[in-house]
């Protein structure tokens, strides 16, 4: 006797007395939840069912009891599929919903939304390595020095409006020893330990590692940032000198030591008001710019500035061995292509735009920026 849609039906029904959850059935059905159930419309009890792996693109809700479902880790799940539902507190909504388009980015390892704002992490293949990255959101800010501030050199005037129209994420820590291993298959050439700044790398070592991080994660589209977008993290919605204020200490910035004293792990102090560590002092940071001396006529929407023939590229934040004026937001210095010091490292951002073909992009998330000043303690960085 061959089945019909009537004894289908039945077996369903049976089941479904037996206690037997809409996933068990799916599976007893032989049903492939990644593609079994888009277009279809749902009216029945999915409580507490762990939806790992189901598709629901164009999916209608139409009365299902959703309570204590788990959609967390499914596909195509929108807000207003939920209209027809009934959830609580206790429905898991797709983690998805953190990206503006419902899709992460195919190098995302893992995301989330703590109170400084979003971050997300990416791994190197074939390590246990990872980096978290923090988002800047779209805003504007002026950058430089003000004419009344005691300590700014002519190099930081005039002060200006910047303007991002969009935002971009950035490590939120400098490079580490760890990541710069585990990419580029070598050990730092000044070694202190795993969760340390890597240090003595040039602007070209920084650009071909950025490079060769893309080439292992596509998508991502990692650079040395701009000067404007460096400094826009770095005050993080502030406009005093730092980002801690008008005066620090040294429970809050690495500086005024000596130069044997060294810089300290990275993520080991406080983070600014957007989740950034050690952005003032501790180590010198690339950015991409060309040196200038002034910022007579700039770009106002935060574009690298690259004069002609310029032979000197800018870095920023100041070390462990400078004073209080040399780790100010604003205060930038300068060294040639080739030139490597003890002092100086880099952090990267996906400050460009890239074409990832195995879907995500960039990824920009549909939450913002802008948590309060104190934040959940950053977990250390993996290491292999």
């Amino acid at each position: 006797m061959s089945l019909t849609e009537e004894h289908l039906r039945r077996i369903a029904r049976v089941l479904h007395e037996r206690n037997a959850g809409f996933v068990e059935l799916a599976g007893l059905a032989e049903l492939d939840p990644a593609s079994a159930f888009r277009n279809m419309v749902l009216t029945g009890d999915l409580r507490g069912q762990d939806l790992a792996g189901f598709d629901f693109t164009n999916t209608e809700f139409r009365g299902c009891d959703l309570r204590g479902a788990d959609l967390s880790h499914t596909l195509g799940v929108t807000p207003a599929m939920f209209a027809n539902a009934v959830t609580d507190e206790t429905t898991q909504k797709p983690r998805a919903w953190f990206w503006s388009d419902g899709r992460p980015p195919s190098w995302a390892e893992d995301w989330g939304l703590d109170t400084y704002g979003p971050w997300v992490n990416f791994r190197v293949p074939g390590t246990d390595v990872t980096q978290r990255m923090r988002w800047c959101q779209a805003g504007e800010f002026m950058m430089g020095s003000a004419d009344d501030d005691k300590d700014a050199l002519d190099d930081e005037k005039p002060q200006h409006l910047v303007a991002f129209a969009q935002g971009f994420w950035m490590f939120d820590t400098a490079c580490p020893e760890a990541l710069w291993t585990a990419v580029t298959g070598e050990p730092p050439r000044r070694q202190r330990g795993p969760l340390f700044p890597v240090t003595d790398v040039s602007w070209h070592d920084a650009r071909a590692f950025a490079d060769k991080l893309n080439e292992a994660r596509p998508g991502l589209g990692l650079a040395l940032p701009s000067e404007a977008q460096w400094e826009y993290a770095c005050r993080a919605g502030t406009d005093t000198p730092y980002s801690f204020g008008r005066q620090i200490d040294k429970s809050q910035v690495r500086f005024g030591e000596s130069y044997a004293a060294g810089p300290v792990a990275v993520g080991s102090l406080p983070a600014n008001p957007w989740g950034f560590f050690e952005m003032h002092g501790n180590v010198w940071e690339w950015c991409e710019d060309g040196w200038q001396d002034s910022y007579d006529g700039p770009s106002s929407d935060g574009a690298l500035r690259q004069p002609a023939g310029s032979a000197l590229r800018v870095f920023r934040g100041g070390s462990w061995n400078d004073d209080a004026r040399h780790v100010r937001a604003a205060y930038h210095g300068h060294s040639g292509l080739s030139a490597r010091g003890d002092v100086i490292g880099f952090r990267l951002g996906a400050v460009r735009k890239a074409d990832d073909k195995s879907g995500g992009g960039v990824g920009t998330p549909a939450v913002q920026a802008g948590g309060a000043q104190r934040g959940a303690p950053r977990p250390p960085v993996k290491t292999s």
